[in-house]
């Protein structure tokens, strides 16, 4: 699910030069908050939207910044409008999906692998103990 908003930052050319950029970072933060009403832990910002208010250098940032905003995996990531980094996202987390099915495929079959190695162990010793305890039973039969 994707929203896209046009954030204003027009109340930052209020304050100081000094420390505009991060203050721009602060206030797209606040801003999803507020719509989203989530925490902070969970707005990432993308480093294109992060790159896009820093090209320009600390002191002169744009007016105002188009966003889209994309819940993946219980967090609201922060990508420009038409960036090529949400792609980038979708495609590793569609990997890791991957690679996480794999590696349970593999550790049940793991479990199944050690589950059986234990079933032969206990058959074998099972076997162990007969034979020692026909061995016993022929040689009390010996000595009578």
């Amino acid at each position: 699910m994707t929203n896209e908003y046009t954030i204003p930052l027009k109340k930052l050319f209020d304050k100081p030069k000094r420390g505009r950029a991060k203050k721009a970072v602060r206030a797209i933060k606040e801003f999803v908050k507020k719509h989203k009403r989530l925490n902070e832990d969970q707005i990432v910002v993308s480093k294109e939207v992060n790159e896009k208010i820093w090209e320009r250098g600390m002191f002169s940032i744009p007016r105002k910044i188009e966003v889209e905003l994309k819940e993946i995996e219980n967090r609201t990531f922060v990508f420009l409008q038409g960036g090529k980094e949400i792609n980038e996202i979708e495609k590793q987390l569609k990997e890791k999906k991957k690679e996480d099915k794999k590696g349970k495929k593999e550790k049940e079959n793991k479990k199944d692998s050690e589950e059986e190695k234990e079933k032969e162990k206990k058959l074998k010793e099972k076997k162990e103990k007969e034979l020692n305890a026909q061995k016993a039973e022929f040689k009390r039969k010996q000595k009578e």
